[in-house]
């Protein structure tokens, strides 16, 4: 039993604090959540709001305009209190694949950090990692409504804060000159 728990010793982040930890968890975690966004829809479904509608407002197609091409195509169905038998799901076998992409590579950098954190490009792009995180479920929940208020958002909104927080707080304890 020793030899498992000094196996994974060796693996953990010998950085001073517990930075590094957070952020080698974080990864971890989000390494799974990459995985399940390649193998199923149930999870981020339970996030992203389902029911969309084609926005009625968008002028008609014409020579200079094609409202499929619109990124406004699509209005959450409740906005327009209506039932509509051509609702649909922005939450697609694409969008996951891209979301669990993009997890996965901030999962990478936020890896690679957790081991350098001492190297102020990295730690850089990493605080980058946690804003843009922030930022998209952030208007995807106020802007755009496609997320629910609810913990599978507010578990990203914690974990983004916290980290930029954390970051920023501790930028010249960890960063070297």
């Amino acid at each position: 039993m020793d030899t498992v728990v000094d196996v994974l010793k060796a693996c953990l982040p010998s950085g001073p604090g517990y930075l590094p930890y957070y952020m080698f968890g974080l990864s971890i975690i989000s390494v799974g959540n990459s995985l399940q966004n390649y193998l199923t829809l149930h999870y981020s479904r339970r996030l992203y709001n389902g029911q969309f509608v084609p926005n009625p407002s968008l002028p008609p197609k014409s020579a200079g305009f094609e409202p499929q091409d619109s990124t406004q195509k699509l209005v959450p169905a409740s906005s327009i209190n209506a039932k509509d038998s051509r609702t649909t799901d922005q939450v697609t076998p694409l969008a996951a694949r891209l979301f669990g992409t993009y997890t996965f590579l901030a999962a990478v950098v936020r890896l690679y950090a957790s081991y350098n954190l001492h190297i102020a490009p990295v730690y850089n792009i990493t605080i980058w990692t946690y804003i843009i995180a922030l930022f998209h479920f952030g208007s995807e929940w106020a802007v755009y409504r496609s997320a629910y208020l609810g913990p599978p958002i507010l578990f990203p909104f914690f974990f983004a804060t916290v980290g930029i927080i954390w970051m920023t707080s501790q930028y010249s304890f960890y960063v070297q000159a």
